[in-house]
């Protein structure tokens, strides 16, 4: 004959189960909005390096570019997390030796070009669940000058 359990033995075993199960699911969502925070923040970083990049090739002279991708940079990091937007930074713009001068004309391959790097520091320790505090995030963007078009 099959033993059977009382009709009262199961009782709490819902709530143990819970017990038992909701910090992982807990740390789970933790990680899930950290993932989610960590990949706008990487877009919009990269973003801002890829927008200064193109603002800085569109200029006609080497002295406005510093003043432009600052510009830009930061208005792009406008949308970022609060604690990225303090930390956000522009990098000094790298920029080959013949830019926004007038090209050789004996060497038609050569391209110069204008490189971005933007960074800024993710901060997630109101995640507490999770051991990430802060995350550094870097993004550089090249982009070629137009050797056909006037510069001064």
């Amino acid at each position: 004959m099959a033993s059977r359990a009382r009709p009262g033995a199961q009782r709490g075993t819902a709530s143990l189960e819970l017990v038992i199960i909701a910090p992982f699911l807990l740390a789970l969502m933790m990680l899930t909005i950290a993932f989610g925070r960590y990949a706008q923040t990487e877009n919009l970083v990269d973003q801002a390096a890829r927008d200064a990049t193109r603002a800085a090739t569109a200029q006609n002279s080497r002295a406005a570019v510093p003043d432009v991708t600052n510009r830009v940079a930061t208005q792009v990091m406008r949308d970022a997390p609060s604690s990225c937007q303090g930390s956000a930074s522009v990098d000094p713009v790298r920029m080959t030796n013949g830019a926004f001068s007038l090209p050789d004309p004996n060497n038609p391959l050569a391209i110069d070009s204008v490189s971005v790097t933007v960074r800024c520091t993710l901060d997630l320790s109101d995640l507490a669940a999770l051991p990430l505090r802060s995350v550094e995030i870097e993004r550089t963007f090249t982009s070629p000058l137009d050797r056909y078009r006037g510069y001064r």
